[in-house]
Protein backbone atom coordinates (compact mmCIF):
# COMPACT_ATOMS: atom_id res chain seq x y z
CA UNK A 1 0.00 0.00 0.00
CA UNK A 2 1.51 3.49 -0.82
CA UNK A 3 0.80 6.40 0.45
CA UNK A 4 0.55 10.03 -1.09
CA UNK A 5 -0.51 13.35 -0.19
CA UNK A 6 -3.59 14.66 -2.35
CA UNK A 7 -1.29 17.82 -4.15
CA UNK A 8 1.54 14.89 -5.10
CA UNK A 9 -1.20 12.91 -6.59
CA UNK A 10 -2.35 15.66 -8.39
CA UNK A 11 1.41 16.89 -9.87
CA UNK A 12 2.39 13.23 -10.49
CA UNK A 13 -1.20 11.46 -11.31
CA UNK A 14 -0.20 10.03 -14.61
CA UNK A 15 2.98 8.31 -12.87
CA UNK A 16 0.69 7.25 -9.76
CA UNK A 17 -1.69 5.56 -11.63
CA UNK A 18 0.32 3.79 -13.91
CA UNK A 19 2.18 2.48 -10.68
CA UNK A 20 -1.51 1.62 -9.34
CA UNK A 21 -1.86 -0.86 -12.32
CA UNK A 22 1.45 -1.98 -13.01
CA UNK A 23 1.81 -2.99 -9.25
CA UNK A 24 -1.67 -3.75 -8.56
CA UNK A 25 -0.88 -1.77 -5.65
CA UNK A 26 -3.80 0.89 -3.57
CA UNK A 27 -2.93 4.19 -2.95
CA UNK A 28 -3.80 5.94 0.10
CA UNK A 29 -4.42 9.65 -0.32
CA UNK A 30 -3.71 12.20 2.54
CA UNK A 31 -6.37 14.97 1.84
CA UNK A 32 -7.09 17.94 3.86
CA UNK A 33 -9.04 18.16 7.57
CA UNK A 34 -8.47 14.07 7.48
CA UNK A 35 -10.33 13.28 4.27
CA UNK A 36 -8.37 10.83 3.30
CA UNK A 37 -9.10 8.81 0.06
CA UNK A 38 -8.14 5.50 -1.76
CA UNK A 39 -7.25 4.92 -5.54
CA UNK A 40 -7.65 1.39 -7.10
CA UNK A 41 -8.11 0.23 -10.18
CA UNK A 42 -11.66 -0.96 -11.25
CA UNK A 43 -10.12 -4.74 -11.22
CA UNK A 44 -8.83 -4.50 -7.60
CA UNK A 45 -12.34 -2.90 -6.90
CA UNK A 46 -14.66 -5.37 -8.21
CA UNK A 47 -12.71 -8.56 -6.45
CA UNK A 48 -13.17 -6.54 -3.16
CA UNK A 49 -17.17 -6.56 -3.61
CA UNK A 50 -16.95 -9.84 -5.03
CA UNK A 51 -15.50 -11.19 -2.18
CA UNK A 52 -17.67 -8.76 0.39
CA UNK A 53 -20.14 -10.66 -1.62
CA UNK A 54 -19.06 -14.41 -1.32
CA UNK A 55 -18.24 -14.07 2.48
CA UNK A 56 -21.71 -12.06 3.07
CA UNK A 57 -23.82 -14.89 4.68
CA UNK A 58 -22.40 -17.23 7.08
CA UNK A 59 -23.47 -20.33 4.73
CA UNK A 60 -21.29 -18.77 1.36
CA UNK A 61 -18.66 -17.81 3.82
CA UNK A 62 -18.94 -21.96 4.79
CA UNK A 63 -19.26 -23.20 1.77
CA UNK A 64 -16.43 -21.49 0.10
CA UNK A 65 -14.18 -22.05 3.32
CA UNK A 66 -14.84 -25.49 2.74
CA UNK A 67 -13.85 -25.43 -1.18
CA UNK A 68 -10.46 -24.31 -0.30
CA UNK A 69 -9.69 -26.46 2.10
CA UNK A 70 -11.25 -29.41 -0.17
CA UNK A 71 -8.34 -27.96 -2.57
CA UNK A 72 -5.78 -27.29 -0.17
CA UNK A 73 -5.91 -31.03 1.07
CA UNK A 74 -6.63 -33.05 -1.78
CA UNK A 75 -10.70 -33.29 -1.03
CA UNK A 76 -10.78 -33.39 2.56
CA UNK A 77 -13.84 -32.10 4.28
CA UNK A 78 -13.67 -29.29 7.03
CA UNK A 79 -15.08 -32.03 9.28
CA UNK A 80 -11.90 -34.10 8.88
CA UNK A 81 -10.13 -31.32 9.23
CA UNK A 82 -12.31 -30.01 12.53
CA UNK A 83 -12.81 -26.83 11.13
CA UNK A 84 -16.48 -27.20 11.23
CA UNK A 85 -17.63 -26.08 14.35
Amino acid sequence: MKTATITDFRANMKERLREIEDDQDILILSGPKKKDFVVLTLEQYNAMEETAHLLSTQANAKRLLESIAQDQTNGATLRELNLDE
